[in-house]
This record gives structure tokens, C-alpha cells and sequence, in this order.
């Protein structure tokens, strides 16, 4: 694979599990409830139900927030790997013109 086509495919992965992440993250944030008093309940809607946003309940949205960030800092960490030499020769020249 020219290294041109693995770049472009690695941010396109960063990118998607980021809106992945940043869009399951609003809706936890938004769309249900925080902890508060009686946090040890169950999260149930006004008819006795369990929360969703959509068709998925709120567990299923903590999983795919968790599993996407788990997904997202493996492939950050595979771009950091991938990446080390500019990084390491960016850092020296950056070093090299400070006064």
C-alpha cells in the first residue's frame, strides 16, 4: 500500500471515530438525565421504560461511546507510531531555531 493511500485511509478513520465519539457524546450529554438523587435507580423513562434516544437505549450509546474512544486512541496511537520520524525531525529543527 503506497503510503499516500494508508494516510489518507488513517485520517478518515480518525475523522469518523471522532464524529462517532463527539456525537454519541452530545447525546449522553443531551438526552438523558444526569445522576443525581437516587442515582442508584434504574434509568427509566415517565412509563416505566428504559431510556432511548431514538430506537437505542442509553447503555447501548455508553457502549458505543466507550468502545469508539477505545477505537479512536488505538488508531491515534498507530498515527503517533507511523508518523515518529517527522515528528522526531519536526521537534529537532523546532529545537534547532529557538534563540
Amino acid at each position: 500500500m503506497r503510503k499516500a493511500t494508508r494516510n489518507f485511509i488513517l485520517a478518515i478513520t480518525l475523522i469518523l471515530l471522532s464524529l462517532v465519539e463527539v456525537i454519541s457524546g452530545f447525546v449522553l450529554w443531551l438526552a438523558f438525565p444526569k445522576c443525581g438523587a437516587g442515582a442508584g435507580r434504574d434509568w427509566q423513562g415517565g412509563d416505566g421504560g428504559t431510556l432511548t434516544f431514538g430506537t437505542i437505549p442509553r447503555d447501548t450509546w455508553i457502549d458505543i461511546h466507550d468502545w469508539a474512544a477505545v477505537a479512536l486512541l488505538v488508531v491515534v496511537i498507530i498515527h503517533v507510531i507511523l508518523h515518529w520520524q517527522w515528528i522526531v525531525h519536526m521537534s529537532k529543527s523546532l529545537v534547532k531555531r529557538a534563540p
